[in-house]
């Protein structure tokens, strides 16, 4: 019972998070992956576990983000509003790094620089 309880919990919870999972996971990181030969990774969290590790690294940590959002998704949704919240802050950023990336590859250059901020 608790077995079918936690896999129909995650089901939804993936469900409830495919946004996150589009932009933030798989748009960032295939996104980054078509980039890197045409311009350099800012962040410095990722472009060190890049040098160190690699872009299959890079994935798995992702991986392990939404896993720990999981666990810790019962506590911020405690607070009305925090979850949502959460989501559309996690989703904006994915949006932002997927357009920032893609205009690397397309125009050369890349949403942050185009506004000035690096």
């Amino acid at each position: 019972m608790e077995v079918s309880y936690i896999r129909s919990s995650f089901r939804s919870y993936l469900y409830d998070i495919r946004f996150i999972i589009l932009f933030y996971v798989i748009g960032d990181w295939a996104s980054t992956f078509y980039a890197l030969p045409f311009g350099t990774e800012y962040n410095p969290v990722p472009a060190m576990i890049l040098e160190k590790y690699g872009i299959y690294h890079l994935l798995l940590i992702k991986v392990a983000f939404v896993l720990l959002l999981f666990y810790v998704a019962p506590v911020i949704k405690t607070s009305k509003g925090r979850w949502e919240l959460t989501k559309h802050i996690i989703e904006s950023v994915g949006i932002l790094v997927t357009v920032n990336n893609l205009m690397v590859v397309w125009y050369g250059s890349s949403l942050i620089e185009t506004l000035g901020l690096v």
